[in-house]
């Protein structure tokens, strides 16, 4: 057998357990990894982008999200800077957004306004 099919057989396989046992966060830092190692390997951005938006329309027909070139490098930004431990905690978020509501609720400026 060749590398190329023993490659693609395993491959297949990670994709098939992952489906059964991943939920959305999961499968974004897989996705974020394979973005970065893609890049890493010299895939062009744009045909990463181009497979990601082929992909969000099959999985997500109703409400696809389109994807460029330009925002690979974040993606894969964002993987690496997650490395050793995660950049933005359980613990922060939920004091960032309660800080949010709190101000919202006053009627303070927010970004969202």
């Amino acid at each position: 057998m060749s590398s190329d099919f023993v490659d693609q057989i395993f491959d297949g396989a990670a994709d098939a357990w992952e489906d059964v046992t991943s939920n959305q966060t999961s499968r974004t830092g897989h996705t974020a990894a394979r973005v970065a190692s893609a890049l890493a390997n010299d895939v062009a951005p744009e045909v990463i982008a181009l497979q990601m938006n082929i992909n969000s329309k099959k999985n997500n027909p109703d409400a696809g999200i389109t994807f460029t070139a330009d925002e690979m490098p974040t993606i894969a930004k964002l993987h690496a800077a997650n490395k050793t431990r995660s950049v933005l905690t359980k613990k922060q978020t939920g004091a960032l957004i309660r800080e949010q509501n709190a101000a919202d609720a006053e009627g303070e400026f927010s970004p969202a306004n």
